[in-house]
Order: structure tokens, then C-alpha cells, then sequence
């Protein structure tokens, strides 16, 4: 075997000897470096596990609040349902308590009063002549019409100038 340069040689199986223990050293160093980077990578992986865990749990949190929530909502939204129901059918009813009442008041009004009262359109539901001018026949510029919640009224008084009437 030749000798390296710059390698003196003395028994003959000394260089070799050393150039195996050297070998054998550096053999052992880069198994080592190999084995330490097999440590990093489980390190790194145990690591990352561990935030995977950790998300897993957050996300099965919020799932579970996610879930409550969702049944809060729809236990609002029958509830809100349930009500809304509730006040329809109570609108229902007092729009037709105000259409019996509307009925039962016209029939009364109708039967007492005087059949001229029809032909001067004084009732709502009853046909009103129009006169040539294009005026209601109950039309006066002097009178004051006022209208208010119930529809519009006439009201006791002038228009202008004067003193109401008693």
C-alpha cells in the first residue's frame, strides 16, 4: 500500500492502523450526525403532533358551540314563530270584532235615519249623485273638513273670518 504523502513510514501496518481508526472515527461521526438528524426530525414532528392536537381540540370546541348555538337559534326562531302567530291571529280577530262592529253600528245608523239622508250621499256605501259643477252635493267651501284617525269629519264651524257656530 503507498504511503500518503507527507507520511512517514514506520511499522509498516502503523499508518494503515491509524488510517482504519481514522476511517472508523469519521464513519462513526457521520452515523451519528445521521442519527441526531432523526432525533430533530421526530423532534420537529412530535412537535408539530402536538399543535395538530391542540388545534383538533379548538376545533371540536367551536364545533360544540357551533352545535349549541344552532339550537338556541332555532328554539328563538319557533319561539319567535309561535308569537308572531300568536299576534296574527289576534289582529285576525279584532279586524273582524271591528268589521262586526262597523256592520252592527251602519245597520243601526241606516234603520234610523230618514230616507233623504241616501240621496244626499250622507252614508259612505250609498251611490252619491255628482252635481254639473263636479262637487260632492254636500260640498261648501265654508265648511271646515278635518280628518283624523277614524276618516275625515265634518266639524261645526266657519272657515275664515266669523264666529263658530254653537
Amino acid at each position: 500500500m503507498a504511503t500518503p504523502v507527507g507520511w512517514s513510514q514506520g511499522a509498516s501496518g502503523s499508518v494503515c492502523l491509524a488510517f482504519d481508526q481514522l476511517r472508523d472515527v469519521i464513519e462513526s461521526q457521520e452515523e451519528l450526525i445521521h442519527q441526531l438528524r432523526n432525533v430533530e426530525e421526530k423532534a420537529a414532528h412530535a412537535k408539530t403532533k402536538l399543535l395538530l392536537v391542540k388545534e383538533e381540540e379548538k376545533l371540536q370546541f367551536a364545533l360544540g358551540e357551533v352545535e349549541v348555538l344552532s339550537k338556541q337559534l332555532e328554539k328563538e326562531k319557533l319561539a319567535f314563530e309561535k308569537a308572531l302567530s300568536t299576534v296574527k291571529s289576534r289582529a285576525l280577530q279584532e279586524s273582524s270584532k271591528k268589521d262586526q262592529l262597523i256592520t252592527k253600528c251602519n245597520g243601526r245608523r241606516e234603520a234610523r235615519a230618514p230616507h233623504h239622508a241616501y240621496m244626499h250621499g250622507l252614508f259612505p256605501n250609498s251611490p252619491v249623485p255628482v252635481s254639473r259643477a263636479g262637487f260632492h252635493p254636500n260640498f261648501c267651501p265654508r265648511l271646515r273638513i278635518q280628518a283624523g284617525p277614524g276618516g275625515p269629519h265634518l266639524r261645526k264651524g266657519l272657515q275664515g273670518p266669523g264666529r263658530p257656530r254653537k
